[in-house]
């Protein structure tokens, strides 16, 4: 029996093997882990299916594999059933008999010799040159390629060569198409012919940025990507080209809401938990989402409706050695701010020490960045696909604030933050409103007491 790698989840076309965990002879029983794999942000097991021995192993460490591709060969424990689903073998009493067997023999090699022939045949009847998508072309307008006259290199016939032809006899009718078959072919083929200049203008520009010899100005060093920063500039450059994407940016009064985090962070004694400001504005987003629930969307397949989400799936984005990766708290909307901290803390760890699991990374319905531990006032984040909206969080400062019943002013600690939104589904009056809310509700905490 064929062990074949299955879907792995959404996007993930192939994945880096990073252990074969068997070799060949071992015994398994169903869900015993065969391999673990490493995609661009996490890892994961694959388990056997079934029981049974292995008898071959066609994978190593350090392969890339895509779903369907072959793991291993495995035995499994039953005597009908013999290795890659082969047929059992007969029994002495149900052996072909000798002339069964010489016909069979007969038959076999007349067809091979049919197929050899065939094969000759088709190569001598090919004399004229031309690409198989030429050949196609000229089946499909129902001409003769054999006709036509070749304007390439030693008379190879091009596809332009083809659509010359038949613009020529169109007038005349000799055709076997009729004339909207024909006009619909044309269209598509010049679409065809379009995006090849594009795709040869993009190459062309691409080499045109690798073919630069910086080291003729001065010393330099090349210092290669690791996966997961090349996946995020891919996702990245995708997003910001298929996304129209506008930024909207608020300030909010953390002065009470950060003096309680202190406090909390004081008197917390599992020093396995770190204590985070990110839950508190989790919390405060959850709420503004049950106000406006059209940011909490995905636009659907046609473009045509919103697929509005009844759950709140927040991505943090974390900073590892190896690149900024994304781990999603599931469902915001029912845990509290202690729960959501405990959960951001294990996800931080595992993020770190590359542990992250497929279902770690998946599902999230909007997206968070915080740089309050590093500075910077305002950021433009890029929108994550499927998602209507991220969060930049930048580092909160001290500053003087005009209070408004006794006019006098007042030392505060302010947190500028921002929203990059897609357009297509949110418009910037919804964008204010829901800014405003969230600053709202992050300046309106109260002290207790």
């Amino acid at each position: 029996m064929k062990i074949i790698l299955p879907e792995l989840g959404e996007g993930i076309s192939d994945v880096e093997i990073r252990e074969v965990l068997v070799k060949e002879g071992d015994s398994l029983t169903k869900n015993d882990p065969i391999l673990i794999l490493e995609t661009d942000k996490a890892s994961m097991e694959i388990p056997s299916e079934v029981d049974g021995v292995i008898s071959k192993i066609h994978v190593c460490a350090g392969d890339k594999i895509s779903p369907n591709d072959l793991i291993l060969s495995i035995k499994i424990h039953d005597d009908n059933i013999t290795e890659d689903n082969e047929a059992p073998i007969p029994s002495k009493g149900t052996q072909p008999n000798k002339i069964e067997s010489e016909e069979q023999d007969i038959i076999t090699e007349n067809n091979t010799l049919e197929k050899s022939n065939k094969t000759i045949q088709e190569v001598d009847f090919s004399k004229v040159l031309a690409s198989p998508s030429t050949r196609k072309l000229a089946r499909d307008l129902g001409c003769d390629i054999n006709l036509i006259n070749g304007s390439g290199d030693n008379s190879r016939i091009t596809r332009e060569d083809v659509l010359k032809y038949v613009n020529q006899h169109l007038s005349s009718g000799d055709t076997t198409l009729n004339p909207s078959d024909l006009k619909k072919i044309l269209r598509d083929e010049m679409s065809t012919i379009k995006k090849e200049i594009v795709d040869e203008i993009s190459t062309t520009n691409e080499s045109k940025d690798t073919d630069v010899d910086y080291s003729k100005w001065g010393l330099t060093e090349n210092r290669p990507l690791n996966k997961i920063k090349i996946a995020t500039g891919n996702n990245m450059s995708e997003a910001w080209s298929d996304i129209p994407q506008v930024t909207q940016f608020e300030n909010a009064d953390i002065t009470n809401l950060y003096k309680i985090y202190k406090n909390l962070k004081r008197s917390n004694k599992n020093k396995g938990i770190k204590v985070s400001l990110i839950p508190f504005y989790i919390n405060f987003l959850v709420q503004t989402i049950k106000k406006f629930p059209e940011i909490n969307s995905s636009l659907s397949r046609d473009k045509k409706s919103l697929i509005i989400k009844k759950y709140v799936n927040v991505g943090v984005a974390v900073d590892t050695l190896q690149g900024l990766v994304v781990p999603i708290i599931k469902n915001c909307e029912t845990k509290s701010i202690k729960e959501i901290n405990t959960e951001l803390t294990v996800l931080s760890k595992k993020a770190r020490n590359s542990e992250l699991k497929i279902n770690d990374i998946e599902g999230g319905t909007v997206t968070i960045s915080s740089l309050g531990g590093i500075g910077g006032t305002y950021f433009t984040p890029i929108v994550v696909p499927q998602q209507a909206i991220i969060l930049g969080f930048s580092k909160a400062e001290s500053k003087l604030i005009l209070n408004n019943k006794n006019k006098k002013m007042k030392n505060r600690l302010i947190l500028p933050f921002s929203m990059s939104y897609d357009h297509r589904i949110i418009d910037g009056a919804l964008a204010a409103k829901f800014t405003a809310e969230l600053a709202r509700l992050l300046s309106s905490v109260k002290l207790n007491g």
